[in-house]
């Protein structure tokens, strides 16, 4: 057996390990579910309070959207702004719905073929993209975690030094890595057949405030949602560890993950039903309403690219 048979059920073993606590943590605490209470709660929503946790996520699409405006800069293609955000935005969308097969790269390498690129450059913009993603998510976890460590179970065995330590780990890879461009910034390298352009450090800069802004925005449209007395850093620690989980196992639009991840961390300090109306809220304005959109930007870019094809 090669390590590449030995890595592939690797991740298989993880993702369901991973999956089964997710089932257990839900199953364990969904017979304390009060669904009167959660319908009560939703009913108690002012519309101001969902158009902002709407606007929130907005911004946090946009953001995201621009990632693939920066990679622009390596791949130097001359799709238009306005083209190139609403790519990102359905493939964004589609995403995290559907999964990362389908929406982070199906529907870009569609997408970005109807406008000229080639697999090869289309796989460059998604590289950077995700690289742009973590990069910044490693860097907000290493602060939290440092800064404002979230208080966990005593029978998780895990106490504030240990989750500062891990914090300084993270902030160090952020460090290590904008050391990296500094030194080798404009190296070439080639991957699975497709070149990689190593990113200056004013790059790796704006893609570490890109994806600040897209976990920051995202995390603060929950927190909107959530009871007042919800700390808003114990709300970004839950949302960015449903993210990470979500990244382990690919459920489509995070199922029960996202759900979850906040039970486990919030459910001492929120009750349940009001916990799960926040997250129902959140899931109509960050997940639905933004995929309902983006299918209708889908269909008018391949419009404007079928009418595009055939005025040559």
């Amino acid at each position: 057996m090669d390590k590449s048979d030995w890595r592939r059920r690797g991740k298989w073993l993880l993702s369901a390990v991973f999956l089964a606590a997710v089932v257990w943590i839900v199953v364990d605490r969904g017979s304390e579910l009060d669904w009167v209470e959660i319908g009560e709660s939703l009913r108690a929503y002012r519309v101001a309070t969902l158009a902002s946790a709407f606007a929130l996520a907005m911004i946090a699409y946009l953001a995201c959207s621009s990632y693939d405006l920066l990679s622009r800069h390596y791949v130097k293609h001359d799709i238009p702004t306005p083209t190139v955000l609403a790519i990102a935005f359905v493939s964004y969308a589609v995403n995290l719905n559907v999964g990362a097969l389908l929406g982070g790269m199906g529907f870009r390498y569609r997408l970005y073929s109807r406008y000229g690129l080639g697999t090869a450059q289309t796989t460059q913009i998604i590289g950077l993209s995700v690289l742009t993603n973590w990069a910044g998510f490693i860097l907000l976890a290493g602060l939290l975690l440092l800064i404002t460590p979230p208080q966990l179970k005593t029978s998780w065995h895990m106490g504030h030094a240990a989750l500062q330590g891990g914090g300084l780990l993270l902030i160090g890879i952020v460090a290590a890595y904008l050391a990296f461009c500094a030194v080798f910034h404009g190296r070439k390298r080639q991957i699975r057949g497709v070149e990689f352009q190593c990113p200056s450090l004013p790059y790796a800069g704006l893609q570490l405030a890109l994806s600040a802004v897209t976990w920051s925005a995202a995390s603060a449209s929950v927190f909107l949602l959530m009871p007042a007395h919800v700390p808003f850093a114990a709300v970004m620690i839950a949302f960015m560890a449903s993210g990470l989980g979500g990244l382990i196992v690919r459920l489509p639009a995070g199922i029960g993950v996202l759900e979850g991840t906040f039970i486990a961390l919030l459910g001492g300090s929120v009750g349940h039903g009001k916990l799960m109306a926040a997250l129902l809220a959140f899931r109509a304005v960050y997940y639905i309403a933004p995929l309902i959109a983006a299918l209708v930007l889908h269909l008018a870019l391949e419009m404007r690219a079928k009418h595009a094809a055939a005025s040559y």
